[in-house]
């Protein structure tokens, strides 16, 4: 199977599929009937290990999180993408399709990295995206006038996999980019971008 098909198979894959939960709810009547019912424990022991064995065996081919960690970092060194120090990396969760990671983090197919460029005339945004399932990049670049202004907006957002906080800069010009709030640095790069680009 290609990379690009397992990567897609990822975002829309259950996290239990119907085999999964027929063989749960067997391998539940079968411990009922091991330990309620007498003589049952020879079928229903051999039958919950059947189910137990076959559970597992179908979990062993979802595809995880750290290959979608995997592609992604493939991606951008076969398109030598590099980022500075001035960079936000975060994934669009607006309009596509969600995935809930183990750790709780909301992923998408969509992945931004914008690489930020500050001059005293104006502010360059070079943003890689980046389609995991078609495992392609887009560059755009915009350079923003230090008198046009520029906002971070955030809201909650309802998605397939629950509801989820994100971020964007909005430049005047109508240009919006999805950035993340997830730490210190994000957190003062954007609030420096915000400062110089606001209205007097």
């Amino acid at each position: 199977m290609k990379k690009e098909n397992r990567v897609e198979q990822y975002f829309y894959q259950k996290d239990f599929s119907i085999l999964e939960i027929i063989l749960l709810i067997i391998a539940i009547v079968s411990l009922i009937v091991t330990t309620f019912i007498q003589g049952g424990g020879p079928i229903g022991l051999s039958t919950l290990l059947v189910c137990v064995l076959a559970f597992f065996i179908c979990r062993s081919f979802k595809i995880k999180d750290n290959e979608i960690e995997q592609a992604l970092k493939k991606i951008m060194q076969d398109n030598k993408v590099k980022c500075s120090e001035n960079a936000i990396e975060c994934y669009e969760l607006k309009n596509t399709v969600i995935k809930k990671r183990k750790d709780g983090k909301f992923i998408s197919p969509k992945y931004y990295i914008t690489d930020i460029i500050f001059s005293s005339e104006y502010t360059l945004f070079n943003i890689y995206i980046i389609d995991l399932i078609k495992q392609s990049v887009e560059m755009v670049s915009y350079s923003v006038n230090i008198n046009q202004i520029i906002t971070l907006r955030e809201e909650t957002i309802k998605t397939n996999a629950g509801l989820a906080k994100v971020s964007y800069l909005e430049i005047e010009n109508g240009c919006v980019i999805p950035v993340v709030l997830n730490d210190y640095k994000s957190s003062q790069l954007l609030q420096k971008i915000c400062d110089r680009h606001k209205q007097e």
